[in-house]
């Protein structure tokens, strides 16, 4: 699976994703590529710019993906889980998003 950042960027990207699988998300902000001035956690989520992309890779295709992207800036943010929730890790390590996909898909609905 694949979803660009563009409109709402990684935590939008990563809500829709996990809310079209039903599955939910243990991301990682520590080690997404980033420039130096990126010291925020919401500038790092919800940066919207084109050519970014959350792509999903089944675990045993992971190297194989890994040796594609050679060259380009890529990294593993963190992995599918079948708890049905969104968790994010910030730039710094520690929490900072932490929502049911039940919540998620309400909220969703709710959007006039």
């Amino acid at each position: 699976a694949c979803h660009d950042l563009s409109e709402g960027g990684l935590a939008v990207a990563a809500a829709e994703m996990a809310l079209a699988g039903r599955l939910g998300l243990e991301l990682s902000l520590s080690s997404l590529p980033h420039c130096n001035d990126v010291e925020r956690d919401d500038v790092a989520l919800f940066s919207e710019s084109a050519g970014r992309f959350l792509i999903e890779v089944a675990p045993a295709d992971a190297a194989a993906f890994e040796e594609m992207l050679a060259g380009i800036p890529h990294t593993c943010l963190g992995q599918v889980v079948e708890q049905e929730l969104l968790k994010v890790r910030g730039l710094n390590d520690v929490a900072v998003l932490s929502c049911a996909i039940a919540d998620l898909a309400r909220a969703w609905k709710e959007v006039p």
